[in-house]
């Protein structure tokens, strides 16, 4: 496989360019977007984009990690490839919904993105929506249709603690390396599908480019360990993604992904070699499921990949449904408070469980694909719900500051209301962390990616202590609050006591030779002076220059 290596300056410079200009200074507008399961609904956009006019498509598959929430990634996914609500059909890209769409680049007259003159004129882009409720079969097929091309979104929570960034995208690299050392027709490793051009674009959180080269070290070390453990077709094995992909890059955020796609050399194909991949990618996902992209052909696996593909889908979608159902209104406008949450979560998942081990039947036990399959559906499941889980935080703490301004209301004006306020203010803290643990699931056997309480419970203390002094200060203003006079400190001298806070022995000189033991005090309160020391005399005058009330020298 070919390599190219690029930079971040140089990729960013094109990136300027393209948004200054345009692909051969046009526009682009979504043309058709596709709600059918993936790789299937790529071959809908791709014939939209044909008979729109594009003589070349590039396609890709858009991923991301397992802590990005979902709303980041829904805000993504419309950002990075310019779908901005202006456009006429720009209503079709819809996160959760929308398994692909394609964008029409450049208007007529414009050449291809390689600046060649084709009878068709423009370029388009085809994204296929891998994250929300997709099987990891369904992800590596799509890769797999996409050519091996990837925009990933790579959380930094899952960058710092090396975990959740290849759930999906070890499958996916598995099926595409698979594929590439197959020629059959339509695969990868084909003639046909010579000239296509695989790219990785990592997006990274960070503006500068100290930020940026860290998170990337972080993201190349992980890699690492990823590709180390999948398996490959034999032969050479790949050790770091410049290996796997043609082209890998880094790019922040802010980037229109879309229009780098299109200025990456050999990352388009005319429509017809588009639509092979994807007709390939489909057979191979409906002949073998995952058995394929981890090179497996025993028959038990190949039958677990057939029984248990629609199984999962069906179970993650029951699981949804149920809790979705559950923390919804009954008219359905809002989301509802469930203070049994975390059981919710886990009732809804043992019960689906229990229906996909009734269908696997014995292939949990015989199959490594059917117990790859289940667990991958536990860790989809619980990713799913954690966006669900984060709502029931917010909706909690919504209704205990709404019980903490009731306790607040109830409070009499007196010298003691900043106590009593204090007092509401640490009770409704611990009944918002006494809540949040109802709220979290167990798990039943694996990591919970959910954001921790404590980082909620401590935001919620610092606007509970912020609001209840704004209230005070306004109580204090308006007259209605006045703190109690505080209590003066009486100090009284007698007139007879020339010297109340002690006598110093060199004020009184005729007692340096009493019978008794003279005490030196120090700062550290420690140190006395001893018999022979007073016998020498040296001591004082390095000791006690100028002594201060603290540190006189009194008779025992």
């Amino acid at each position: 496989m070919k390599i190219q290596s690029g930079t971040i300056a140089a990729f960013l410079t094109a990136a300027l360019a393209v948004s200054a200009s345009g692909v051969d200074g046009a526009t682009s507008d979504v043309v058709s977007g596709s709600t059918s399961r993936l790789p299937m609904g790529l071959s809908e956009v791709i014939t939209d984009l044909e008979a729109e006019g594009a003589g070349r498509i590039a396609t890709c598959a858009f991923m991301s990690s397992r802590s990005v929430p979902r709303g980041r990634r829904s805000a993504l996914f419309r950002s990075l490839f310019g779908v901005t609500g202006d456009g006429e059909e720009d209503h079709q890209v819809e996160d959760g919904s929308t398994t692909a769409f394609g964008k029409r680049m450049g208007e007529d007259g414009a050449g291809t993105a390689n600046g060649d003159d084709d009878e068709e004129s423009g370029v388009g882009v085809v994204v296929a929506n891998t994250c929300g409720r997709r099987s990891v079969a369904e992800v590596a097929a799509s890769v797999q249709a996409c050519g091996g091309s990837v925009v990933y979104v790579a959380d930094p929570n899952d960058l710092d603690r090396g975990e959740g960034l290849f759930d999906v995208l070890a499958p996916a690299v598995e099926r595409y390396l698979a594929s590439c050392a197959d020629d059959g027709e339509g695969e990868l490793g084909s003639l046909g599908q010579a000239e296509r051009k695989s790219a990785l674009l990592v997006v990274l959180e960070g503006g500068s480019a100290a930020e940026m080269a860290a998170a990337r070290s972080k993201f190349e070390a992980a890699a690492a360990v990823m590709l180390s453990s999948i398996v490959q077709p034999e032969g050479k094995r790949c050790k770091a993604l410049q290996e796997v992909f043609d082209r890998v890059e880094y790019v922040p955020s802010t980037v229109a992904v879309h229009e780098l796609l299109c200025e990456m050399g050999g990352s388009g194909t005319d429509p017809a070699t588009a639509a092979c991949a994807v007709s390939s990618a489909v057979t191979d996902l409906e002949k073998s499921g995952m058995a394929a992209s981890c090179g497996l052909a025993k028959p038990v696996d190949l039958a677990a990949a057939r029984r248990l593909g629609d199984a999962s889908h069906n179970a993650l979608k029951f699981v949804m449904s149920t809790v979705e159902q559950a923390t919804t209104a009954e008219d359905g406008s809002s989301a509802q408070l469930v203070p049994d949450f975390g059981a919710l979560c886990d009732a809804a998942v043992k019960r689906a469980m229990e229906d996909f081990d009734a269908q696997a039947g014995s292939l949990t036990k015989k199959s490594a694909v059917a117990k790859r399959i289940r667990r991958d559906l536990l860790e989809e499941v619980y990713a799913e719900l954690a966006d669900l889980y984060d709502i029931q935080l917010k909706e909690l703490r919504s209704a205990t500051f709404g019980s903490f301004r009731k306790g607040l209301s109830q409070l009499r004006l007196g010298p003691n209301l900043p106590d009593e306020m204090n007092r509401v203010v640490t009770e409704s803290v611990a009944a918002f962390v006494s809540q949040a643990k109802k709220l979290r699931a167990h798990g039943r056997g694996v990591s919970l990616s959910w954001s921790a309480s404590d980082a909620a419970a401590s935001d919620f203390r610092r606007e509970l202590k912020e609001f209840s002094t704004d209230r005070l200060n306004k109580a204090r203003v308006e007259g209605k609050f006045r703190p109690a006079p505080r209590k003066g400190v009486a100090i009284g001298l007698h007139w007879l006591l020339p010297k109340p806070f002690g006598n110093d022995y060199r004020q009184d000189p005729w007692n340096v030779h009493a019978k008794d033991n003279l005490v030196y005090t120090p700062p550290d309160k420690i140190t006395d002076v001893s018999k022979a020391d007073v016998k020498t005399g040296d001591w004082r005058k390095s000791v006690v220059p100028n002594p201060t009330g603290s540190e006189m020298i009194y008779l025992q």
